[in-house]
């Protein structure tokens, strides 16, 4: 049976999309360290979990945003995991899905947009044309209570969704482990070394954006304990992460909507009224004696 919904009732589905950026990238592999591998290790306060940083802030925010990080005199406090993007390359032989470039539809109002990705009915306007024909054809175009009549409707009303063509970009970066013992190393490292396959692919999410992400088999060490140096002993891994992500839409530079939305024609009419030029109809609704081909 149909599900019967109530008169006027607005079923517009909200569409949560937000295009992609380099910083979703960004985001997108600072939540999977942050959130997802949660890597926690052993202190002199018990277990401590890591704590990820973006590059490096400006100390002057760090110190204000989360002095935690710092100790008494103002350096930062070990074990710290770091993330840093590198480079960033437009591989022409990764097309992704669309291998050649699809421009943009330039109408009347210049909207852009070039790929659909959603499609709906437009439930209002498409129930008054079917109301309408509804009445004219089982109604004697009078009678209203025909205005519900079933029939097949040929005139509907959809709404598109269309978003921009996407850059396909390889994303490189830079995960830094530091520590001052080598037992918080071992337990930083653990979760990069087990928590993937081989190969290494995994996917990153961030607000509904999905990105395919590789993780280099060989681990850097960057560490200065293999001598007696007079400065401060640190044990540093460095991983690196590559990221096959998306760039959809200019971010604040988009001149047009990053979803632009259009709706269809139910039907194409060419008008027979010729009074404008002083004719006279040829053909009458009342007019019995010829009908229209």
């Amino acid at each position: 049976m149909p599900i019967r919904t109530k008169l006027n009732q607005d079923l517009r589905p909200d569409y949560g999309f937000n295009g992609s950026t380099l910083e979703d990238i960004d985001q997108a592999l600072y939540g999977f360290l942050d959130n997802e591998l949660n890597i926690f290790c052993d202190t002199n306060s018990g277990a401590k979990k890591v704590p990820v940083i973006f590059s490096s802030p400006e100390r002057a925010y760090s110190i204000k945003n989360d002095p935690t990080l710092r100790n008494n005199t103002k350096t930062l406090e070990y074990p710290l995991i770091s993330v840093a993007r590198m480079s960033i390359d437009k591989n022409p032989a990764n097309k992704g899905r669309y291998g050649v470039y699809i421009p943009p539809y330039f109408d009347f109002y210049h909207r852009g947009g070039s790929i659909p990705i959603a499609r709906r009915v437009v439930q209002g306007k498409t129930r008054e044309r079917a109301n309408a024909t509804a009445i004219n054809r089982f109604g004697n175009k009078t009678d209203k209570t025909y205005q519900t009549f079933p029939f097949d409707n040929k005139k509907v009303v959809y709404e598109t969704l269309y978003v921009p063509n996407p850059t396909f970009v390889e994303v490189t970066y830079e995960v830094v482990l530091i520590s001052d013992y080598q037992q918080q190393m071992n337990q930083m490292m653990t979760p990069f070394l087990t928590k993937f396959s081989t190969p290494a692919v995994f996917n990153i999410k961030y607000e509904g954006n999905s990105y395919e992400t590789f993780i280099e088999q060989s681990f850097a060490n960057q560490s200065n304990n293999t001598g007696l140096e007079t400065e401060e002993r640190i044990f540093q891994t460095t991983v690196t992460f590559k990221v096959l992500g998306y760039l959809i839409g200019d971010g604040t530079n988009q001149e047009t909507p990053v979803i632009t939305v259009r709706e269809s024609a139910a039907e194409v009419t060419i008008q027979r009224e010729r009074a404008v030029v002083g004719d006279k109809p040829e053909y009458d609704a009342d007019r019995r004696d010829r009908y229209r081909s």
